[in-house]
């Protein structure tokens, strides 16, 4: 993914979110300084939204100062995402290696960890 690009219009919110007509795709309203920007999102669409996103700000973390450590992040300050399915899947051909797989609306975030342990305690904690 690139790290470098334009200087883009500042987001000044997220007016509204509606299934699309058909039921398979949902839209959303941008609002930008300028006017609102409407976007219809199929679900690779936003897998793909969601993959550019947290790769972004994977990059950005070097440059930020204002994290603080992940052990202190407060309940309220992050993002709650109700999950809807949850399964732990050994990967194929490792014996050790399992993945988390979690659906969140329509979106499947597939984990991978290199323990079974690890896994079985973060699925064991994740439905407590």
């Amino acid at each position: 993914m690139e790290n470098t690009g334009p200087n883009p219009k500042p987001l000044q919110g997220i007016v509204m979110a509606w299934p699309s007509n058909d039921g398979k795709a949902f839209a959303i309203r941008l609002q930008l300084p300028d006017g609102d920007l409407d976007l219809e999102l199929d679900d690779t669409m936003l897998k793909q939204l969601v993959q550019a996103l947290l790769e972004s700000s994977e990059a950005c973390v070097p440059k930020r100062t204002d994290l603080m450590p992940i052990a202190q992040v407060e309940l309220n300050s992050g993002v709650l995402l109700p999950a809807s399915s949850l399964d732990v899947l050994p990967l194929a051909g490792d014996s050790e290696g399992r993945r988390l797989v979690m659906r969140v609306g329509t979106i499947d975030l597939n984990l991978v960890i290199d323990s079974r342990a690890t896994a079985t305690a973060l699925a064991s904690a994740l439905v407590a």
